[in-house]
């Protein structure tokens, strides 16, 4: 089956693109990482969407995947530059698979070229420069990249253009056969290199060399034939099938004569039916696919969790049994214990155990019921009733009953657990059902583009407030001694705790009154930044000027570094509270964040909210990074690979152990 447009087709759909000429560009998509979507309006024909897929084929759909929710970067670029514009020229460059679309826009010409050979690129240029590439590419001969020249692939002959003569010096120069000469010479294609040859009569495996001058004429005559074709916009758009479908042309083929064929009014409808018709079906029984396997993941994952309650209801009726078994056998298992213990006071655990077997021979109870001695785990294990018990030799006999029903009781509980989850799994069940079939439709859906750029205040700890201002405090001593230093202004606030061991925190103004909602912010963020964390659960927080912040102490103190003495009064932050939470920002930049929860909700699409604890930082960062992961949507997951490692995650928890409460996204 077909899968990509060849030099003729798109020599054919040049005119019917031509159409579109002085149509207004409204918008642009990338749905898939090789498809770019145009959306136009022509006051003549209305509304269009062109498709481009980079490495495949151009032409109107009538079936447009929806577009992603968030747009990558490329079709940003695109609207930019484009949206608004209008189309002035589409053409064929050089009988090549390359179509260029010039638009222009307030006196600017863009050009847009579709690439529709190898893998393919669709590439935005102004003035043979490139301005964004769909995709960035390096080759031997050139390189596809902004702020580049656009080089064109090595020219190809035309054969719309080519003369007699033309035609014979292609054949003169090479030493292979017919087919392969006009294949490969003229960049036709096999389809057409055949048919050429069906329509002249020439053997197609004849050697160039043995070609005579009549026959030349002839193959280029049935070349003409074809070329005016094109030309004129005479053609006769066809679907070719053989049972499944074959090849989509332009021209009615005499090599398909045999096969049956759907005639089309214009080569767009024949290759939107040819390619967008398959991919609906393919989506469509993808959607059952997925439908069915989500639905049997849930019945299995249902069958596992009552098989695993059944289990633990097994074990806790055979943990109550042996417990009640250790009390059936008090007085034994204590004479049992005592003999080791004393034994242990003259002898070794080798001599211990040979005595016990010499017991067991000759029938001495308790002994008898003695299968086995494990001094590496401190217990023995007992034969009871036909049942194995383990006894731990560290304890007395009424701890190890207790030990025993303790452990029956967890598995029951365990037992309660999987059978609720069960229950909860056949409430998604019972969703799955009802849900209409068309939820779990198949598309591709683009990666978002990691957008991080290095910013001043990175270094240090810092958070954007729900009113858009930039807080920050220091890591260390030297941290904060630079920020009072060199990083805060006359209009900016100061916050630090009535504690030592705390980052000086201060809200940058940039010139604007800072609103009460930032400063409550800065007095969580300076509390939970604070040796607080560590013992507390709030602390005070005080918030004061930069004229009121001085290293210049009182006669015969002294002010260490990272400390400072203020002066004059103080509004205070009383029974600040310590949450802090982590987040992902992705919108004008693709990055970890953290701060008080409110101003990770209001800039980050997810959000795990921290208080102190007993959890590591580092094992914390990792839970973290697994909850984004869990989190995600599909077209964010690789972003957070990249964005969102556990490292990273650490600098924005703050300084002691902490728990994690919940998660959430926007």
């Amino acid at each position: 089956m077909k899968e990509r447009m060849t030099s003729v087709d798109v020599a054919a759909i040049q005119s019917e693109l031509g159409r579109f000429v002085d149509a207004r560009v409204e918008k642009s998509y990338q749905l898939t990482e090789d498809e770019v979507l145009i959306k136009l309006y022509h006051h003549e024909h209305g509304k269009a969407n062109l498709l481009i897929v980079a490495g495949e084929r151009i032409h109107f759909t009538e079936y447009p995947r929806p577009s992603p929710e968030r747009p990558p970067n490329f079709p940003m670029v695109l609207r930019k530059h484009t949206k608004g514009g209008v189309i002035v020229d589409v053409r064929q460059y050089d009988f090549d698979r390359i179509v260029e679309i010039d638009i222009e826009r307030g006196g600017e010409k863009m050009t847009l070229v579709a690439e529709l050979f190898g893998e393919g690129n669709v590439i935005l240029t102004s003035g043979g420069e490139i301005v964004a590439p769909l995709k960035r590419k390096s080759f031997r001969d050139r390189k596809v990249k902004h702020g580049d020249r656009y080089e064109y692939p090595p020219s190809n002959e035309n054969p719309l253009e080519l003369d007699l003569n033309g035609f014979r010096e292609i054949f003169s120069g090479s030493n292979s056969d017919v087919v392969r000469t006009l294949a490969t010479q003229l960049n036709i294609g096999g389809t057409y290199a055949e048919e050429i040859c069906l329509r002249s009569g020439v053997e197609k495996n004849k050697d160039v060399d043995e070609i005579e001058p009549d026959e030349l004429r002839v193959l280029y005559n049935a070349l003409s034939e074809i070329a005016e074709s094109i030309r004129s916009g005479d053609i006769k758009p066809q679907i070719v099938k053989d049972g499944e479908k074959v090849d989509v042309v332009p021209l009615k083929l005499e090599i398909y004569e045999e096969m049956d064929t759907e005639d089309y009014s214009s080569f767009n409808r024949a290759l939107d039916e040819f390619f967008s018709k398959d991919e609906i079906r393919e989506l469509e029984e993808e959607k059952k696919s997925k439908y069915r396997e989500k639905l049997e993941g849930l019945e299995g994952r249902k069958r596992g969790q009552l098989g695993t309650a059944e289990k633990y209801m097994q074990e806790y009726h055979t943990g109550i049994e042996k417990g009640d078994l250790i009390y059936a056998y008090f007085t034994q298992l204590k004479e049992i214990l005592n003999t080791i213990r004393e034994a242990r006071e003259s002898y070794t655990w080798s001599e211990i155990k040979e005595r016990f077997n010499k017991a067991k021979e000759k029938g001495i109870e308790p002994a008898n019921i003695v299968k086995e001695i494990n001094e590496n785990k401190g217990e023995i294990v007992v034969e009871l009733d036909d049942k194995d018990v383990s006894i731990d030799i560290r304890k007395s006999i009424e701890k190890n009953a207790q030990h025993t029903y303790q452990k029956a009781k967890k598995m029951k509980r365990k037992s309660k657990g999987a059978r609720k989850a069960a229950k909860k799994t056949q409430e998604l069940i019972d969703e799955l059902k009802e849900k209409d079939i068309d939820e779990f439709k198949s598309r591709e859906i683009p990666q978002r583009k990691v957008r991080k750029k290095q910013v001043w205040y990175d270094k240090y700890r810092w958070f954007k407030s729900s009113d858009g201002h930039i807080v920050i405090g220091g890591r260390n001593a030297t941290q904060n001694e630079e920020i009072v230093k060199k990083h805060m202004d006359s209009t900016d606030l100061f916050f630090h705790t009535q504690m030592e061991g705390a980052s000086a925190v201060v809200v940058k103004s940039e010139g604007d009154e800072i609103p009460q909602k930032t400063k409550e912010e800065a007095a969580v963020f300076a509390a939970s930044n604070s040796s607080a964390w560590k013992k507390y659960y709030s602390t005070d927080v005080y918030c004061v000027s930069p004229n009121q912040v001085t290293k210049t102490p009182e006669s015969g103190e002294y002010v260490g570094k990272g400390s400072f003495v203020i002066r004059g009064e103080r509004e205070y932050f009383r029974n600040t509270p310590l949450k802090h939470s982590v987040g992902l920002e992705i919108t004008d930049q693709t990055r970890v964040i953290g701060g008080p929860p409110s101003s990770v909700e209001k800039n980050g699409e997810y959000k795990v909210d921290l208080k102190p604890g007993d959890t590591d930082r580092m094992k914390a960062a990792k839970k973290i990074y697994e909850i984004f992961l869990d989190k995600a949507q599909p077209e964010d997951r690789d972003l957070i690979k990249k964005i969102a490692k556990p490292d990273e995650i650490d600098r924005f928890i703050p300084p002691g152990d902490v728990e994690i409460e919940n998660a959430s996204s926007s």
